[in-house]
């Protein structure tokens, strides 16, 4: 399942809060050029920025964010944060009006949306379970989950950046991380050990998402009044269960699930031997009241998957797990990231074989204009290409 996971990673980019990471001055662009003159190597550039990272009491910052599936403008992000777990954070539209308000006030967790005039809020306490609207601390979060999480630094030289000595790092997968395909970049500064700028690019070598940081105030004495939030006039407030995070598929018979899609589920025609179907799964990416507003409000989400079922057949403890999805929109071509593996032709379409699970298993993915399907199995490909090939 190439294609979701990397679409995953793009969730997690966002619940890891939108997020994002932190450095000093704006933006990369200015540089001199690479230079060879290097001290620190990647492990060392790394260790800094996690010791840096553990000093930090409070910072706040712009963060511009382009993506490719937006087009030309940017997501401005406006965020302070404070120890342990105080975060404020405004995206701004366009034309520089609020569109959204994210406030961690160490009781409650709070989301406004001033198109929908819709606001979110969760109690942040043990009944919850760790359940969290977003991650306060998103340095941290963007950091560890996602930045340097299964991915190996390397240095490609420094730069000059206003002023300032910056080390340019290439992140490659590493390991067993084969979900993890796509390269990216990051800029630190070489004196404090924060974010410049970040960037992640396709399988093409374009740039799929580039991140830059402005403004960035570190350890200044925010006071916790600046956390207070305050519900605008007319809005309507959604109290938040733990219920209302959680989303697990009931198990059904395939009748069952064609009744809950809209659009016709395949069936293989052909199955190893000893094979059988044992239940079928339906969801969809706007299940819940927050999955929808998350769909409608922030652009990260163009051409999630809206609707998505899964047909899994065992044999024994063996498992074949078919996923057939439809987003609200095809994805671009600068998507191409999202594909890598071994490219196989599959009924006339271009189609991927990846490694999955540490290299234990296999998933082979092809697309036809919206609709996608997905195999996963530990069965050797010219088996899932059989699977593949009895699909009508």
């Amino acid at each position: 399942m190439k294609n979701k996971s990397k679409r995953y990673l793009l969730l997690i980019l966002f619940l890891v809060s939108l997020s994002i990471f932190i450095s000093g001055c704006g933006g990369k662009s200015g540089g001199e050029g690479v230079t060879s003159d290097i001290r620190p190597d990647g492990e060392e550039v790394v260790y800094n920025m996690q010791m840096k990272m553990d000093s930090l009491e409070d910072y706040s910052f712009t963060m511009y964010v382009n993506s490719s599936l937006r087009g030309q403008n940017p997501e401005i992000y406006e965020v302070v944060w404070k120890k342990p777990d105080l975060m404020k954070m405004i995206l701004l539209g366009p034309d520089n009006d609020t569109k959204i308000i994210m406030v961690s006030d160490g009781d409650f967790q709070w989301i406004y949306s001033s198109e929908s005039e819709t606001v979110f809020k969760a109690e942040t306490s043990d009944d919850f379970d760790g359940l969290k609207l977003f991650e306060p601390d998103v340095y941290a979060g963007f950091l560890n989950g996602f930045v340097l999480s299964g991915r190996s630094p390397s240095i490609l030289g420094t730069e000059n950046i206003d002023g300032k000595s910056v080390y340019l790092l290439e992140l490659s997968p590493s390991g067993n991380n084969e979900s993890l395909q796509s390269k990216s970049r990051i800029w630190v500064d070489s004196e404090n050990w924060m974010f410049l700028g970040y960037e992640l690019y396709d399988s093409k070598g374009n740039v799929y998402l580039d991140m830059e940081i402005r403004d960035l105030r570190l350890n200044t004495g925010i006071p916790d009044s600046e956390f207070e939030f305050n519900i605008p006039d007319g809005a309507q407030v959604k109290v938040l269960e733990p219920e209302d995070f959680k989303n697990e598929p009931e198990k059904m018979t395939l009748e069952e699930a064609k009744q809950l899609t809209d659009f016709e589920i395949l069936i293989p025609e052909y199955l190893p031997e000893g094979y059988e179907f044992n239940y079928s799964t339906v969801s969809s990416g706007i299940d819940t009241p927050y999955s929808t507003f998350l769909h409608s409000s922030f652009g990260i989400f163009a051409g999630y998957p809206r609707e998505k079922v899964t047909l899994v057949y065992t044999n024994g403890e063996d498992e074949i797990r078919i996923v057939e999805s439809i987003s609200e929109q095809s994805l671009p071509e600068t998507q191409d990231f999202e594909l890598e593996g071994e490219p196989v032709p599959v009924n006339n379409k271009s189609g991927t074989i990846s490694s999955v699970f540490g290299g234990n298993m296999k998933a082979l993915t092809w697309q036809d204009g919206e609709f996608e399907i997905t195999i996963i199995s530990s069965l050797d490909k010219g088996e899932l290409l059989n699977i593949a090939g009895s699909f009508s």
